[in-house]
This record gives structure tokens, sequence and C-alpha cells, in this order.
């Protein structure tokens, strides 16, 4: 199985804390190089799908996905894009105990295998202490979000987004900063699992 890891942001993207010292470019860059290491520690081929410090194009994000798709094919390669979250209110301001919580996120037309993944995903969030108000409620048979991704959209592998804390918060950006290997290790395990139950 080959995991690309997309660090959601690059360089000069203004998403981030109201008092700009949070970036949201720069935390999931240094997230998705600790889920590589650790999955490669455990034996896995895991690639960073951006390796250039500026912000790429999702277009092109979406091209070498599937370039490597094409070479390995669909079952062999999942990717998994890193990202915090915001709430809808966009005015710059904190919005503390407003919303809080781990999603992990697919597209509107996810396979069964892309829910799958985002599942194992969240579960291991929530287990890891990442459950806030804005988490997905648990259904039967579905702990994830759906929406129009186009990384998740347009991947011809399984593909999952996730939003680990809202970086409008202070609770969150605390979270963010102060617990990276706790998210980090909720990452690689729930991906882990994913990958233990496909090969069953």
């Amino acid at each position: 199985m080959i995991i690309l890891i997309d660090n959601g942001h690059g360089l000069g993207d203004p998403n981030g804390s109201p008092d700009g010292i949070y970036k949201e470019w720069a935390w999931a860059r240094e997230m998705a190089g600790l889920i590589r290491r650790e999955l490669i520690a455990l034996g896995q081929d895991a690639r960073l799908l951006v390796e250039e410090m500026e912000n790429i194009p999702l277009g092109e994000r979406v091209r070498r996905v599937n370039a490597v798709v094409r070479s390995y094919g669909r079952d062999n390669v999942i990717v998994v894009s890193i990202h915090s979250n915001a709430g809808p209110v966009s005015d710059g301001q904190w919005h503390d105990g407003r919303w809080s919580g781990f999603v992990a996120e697919v597209s509107q037309n996810a396979s069964a295998e892309s829910k799958q993944l985002a599942d194992a995903i969240w579960a291991r969030a929530i287990e890891a202490g990442l459950k806030g108000n804005r988490s997905v409620v648990e259904k039967p048979g579905q702990r994830y979000l759906t929406a129009n991704l186009a990384i998740c959209r347009d991947a011809l592998c399984p593909a999952v987004l996730t939003e680990s804390a809202f970086h409008d918060t202070r609770e969150g950006v605390r979270l963010l900063t102060t617990e990276k290997p706790r998210i980090a290790l909720a990452h690689v395990n729930g991906i882990m699992d994913y990958i233990r139950s496909r090969k069953a």
C-alpha cells in the first residue's frame, strides 16, 4: 500500500489563528511529516504528496495522486489530506466555545473504501480524545462527513481529508500546537487499521 500524505496548504496561505501566530500551512506540513515518519517506522511506503514549500494548486495535487494510482493501481494507493478547521464565521475573531472537535471528510461521490478509511481514522481520533461538539455524531455505519472536496472527489483511489481541531478557538490552537504526537498517532493508527482490514 502506498500512503500519500497531503499537507493541505503551502507557504503564504492565509489560514490560521486570529492572532496570526498559528499558521495552518506550517502545522499541516509538520503534521504530514510526523505521520509519514511514524508510518515508515512501521514498515509502510508513506510519501509526501507535496515536497515544495509553496502552495501547490489542487489540480496539480490531484494529478500527482492519480499518476501514482495509474502506476500502482487504485487498490494499492490511499491519500490522506491534513488540515485544521475554522468555523463558518470568517471574521478574524476568536470563537471560543462555539465549535470544537476532529472530523474526517470524504467526497459526495466517495467509494466504500474512502468511507472505511475515514471511519477508521475518526474512530482512532475519538479514542485519542479529539472529540468535540462538531465531531460527527455516530450513526450506524457512518463516522465521517461528506463535502465537495477536490482532493477527495477527483482522486482515483480512497481519499480522506481530516480537520484535527479549530484554529479560530484558543483551545483548538492549544490542542494543535501542544498535542502534535497524539494527533499524528491517531492518523497513523487509523491508517494502519484500514490497511489491516483490507488484508484480512
